[in-house]
């Protein structure tokens, strides 16, 4: 058998894993930064004394922490298909029909809300054809100043690019020589360093990167000091070039996924199963719907109500785009297969 479907073989080993501790983050994650922008993210809404503002004024944090999750949840994914260099497109592929059609929709949505907002919000609403399609690609970044429709969707974009890099580096990355996976991912670290563009995946590459370590834990190929030595540099990088938050933003994903992955609490991860639905859609929801009840509603006591009456809201309709959109993209992603099937033949 050759070197690579030795690779295969030896990636393959988390199939079986029990990584319930990744629905929960995700749970954890699109909550706090759902909340964050519904009490922060409207200055005056929620006056800055107030202790609750205060506590979720951090949420956005859960931004890295979905990059951790990513960068540990796609190797595994690929390594459980047997990804191979030539399977890059069929990988891209997958990824597109997972990704983009709830993208779509929500822009549509997003769309939809703004014209509606001009009953009660603004005079008029406008945007470009060509700003339109720069979303369809994630190319905004790429021609300023144009900018997003939805603020969220800066983190698509560096999902985007972060795609493309480690379906072109997996080989290298998790190799079985632990080498290469130390020489490529110190390459990454270095330019993260040197990085300071944070509409690309490099400036935030950090995050990724220790999800790749948590995989080749997972996958046995790093020793334990490898990995609490790993672990410790990419740490130092985070704080090196953010803060002591972003690092335990870093930390949280990182102790549950190494040490504890079957943990598993009901309601998060219910909200991480509609988790990305959730992230799609709550900000425009909230930009639209806090700015018309702070013309009615007075005082942090009722608006926090109204904050919590907005999240079930959103939750509700979260789930029903979900259902309808968001399943069947995970369906129609599912169809698409790669070095499985060559795998399955040679046994």
């Amino acid at each position: 058998m050759s070197e690579n479907n030795t690779l295969s073989d030896q990636a393959a080993k988390p199939q079986n894993a029990n990584i319930a501790s990744i629905e929960l983050l995700r749970g954890l994650a699109s909550a706090v930064v759902c909340l964050y922008h519904f009490t922060n993210g409207h200055n005056n809404f929620i006056s800055e004394a107030n202790w609750i503002k205060a506590i979720t004024g951090k949420g956005w944090l859960g931004v890295e922490i979905f990059f951790v999750i990513s960068g540990f949840i796609i190797p595994y994914s690929m390594a459980r298909s047997h990804y191979r260099w030539r399977d890059f497109p069929l990988f891209m592929l997958k990824r597109w029909a997972r990704i983009d059609p709830p993208f779509w929709l929500s822009i549509l949505f997003v769309l939809g809300l703004n014209v509606l907002a001009t009953l009660w919000l603004v005079p008029s609403f406008k945007v470009s054809w060509s700003r339109l399609f720069l979303h369809f690609g994630y190319l905004i970044p790429f021609f300023p100043p144009n900018q997003w429709l939805n603020g969220v969707y800066w983190t698509l974009g560096v999902e985007f690019q972060y795609y493309i890099l480690v379906g072109l580096l997996y080989p290298l990355l998790f190799h079985k020589r632990s080498l290469s996976f130390w020489f490529t991912a110190a390459g990454l670290l270095t330019i993260t360093i040197f990085t300071n563009q944070p509409a690309f995946f490099f400036d935030y590459s950090m995050f990724f990167i220790l999800g790749f370590a948590l995989f080749r834990r997972f996958d046995g190929q790093l020793k334990p000091w490898e990995f609490y030595l790993f672990s410790a540099i990419v740490f130092w990088v985070i704080e090196y070039k953010f803060s002591l938050q972003y690092l335990v933003a870093g930390f949280i994903p990182w102790l549950l996924i190494a040490f504890w992955p079957d943990l598993k609490i009901r309601g998060l991860r219910w909200l991480g199963m509609i988790s990305y639905s959730l992230y799609l859609i709550h900000l425009p929801l909230g930009k639209k719907l806090i700015p018309l009840a702070a013309r009615y509603i007075e005082g942090d006591g009722p608006r926090l109500v109204f904050v919590i009456f907005l999240f079930a809201f959103t939750l509700s309709l979260a789930y029903g785009f979900y259902q309808l959109i968001e399943r069947p993209a995970m369906r129609w992603s599912k169809l698409v297969h790669y070095g499985e099937r060559e795998v399955k033949s040679e046994k």
